[in-house]
């Protein structure tokens, strides 16, 4: 019984230190982004048409965010920069993260609003 319960505690002590540390690097959503060359904002808005349809890599803060993290705005510095992300076709949401810095891999797309993406995979910093 001592052994048992010597076991159980060793897990458990274990749990705690482990638990904190996974949570301590980046956390992954959808696919690995595999390309980690970033497109700047400024390119894309700069000119939406070329871009359009392709795989891009950006990087900011999510500014807002819907309720069930299916979609969110990643802005860039401290100027009105942002780009809408839809995850939502992905099959994935995020939790609340509203002011993390994010790295988001997607294909531009444009509507009557301008460029946005549709993202495939979302790392948070």
């Amino acid at each position: 019984m001592k052994k048992i319960l010597f076991f159980i505690f060793s897990l458990a002590v274990l749990a705690s230190i482990a638990v904190p540390l996974s949570f301590a690097g980046k956390e992954k959503y959808g696919e690995d982004i595999s390309n980690r060359k970033i497109t700047e904002l400024k390119q894309i808005f700069a000119d939406p048409k070329a871009y359009e349809g392709k795989l891009v890599t950006i990087e900011g803060t999510i500014a807002s965010e819907c309720g069930s993290g299916c979609w969110f705005f990643v802005k860039v510095g401290s100027g009105n920069l942002s780009i809408y992300v839809d995850i939502r076709p992905a099959g994935f949401a995020i939790p609340q993260y509203v002011g993390k810095k994010v790295l988001v891999e997607g294909k531009v797309f444009i509507d009557a609003t301008g460029p946005k993406i549709k993202g495939r995979g979302v790392e948070i910093k």
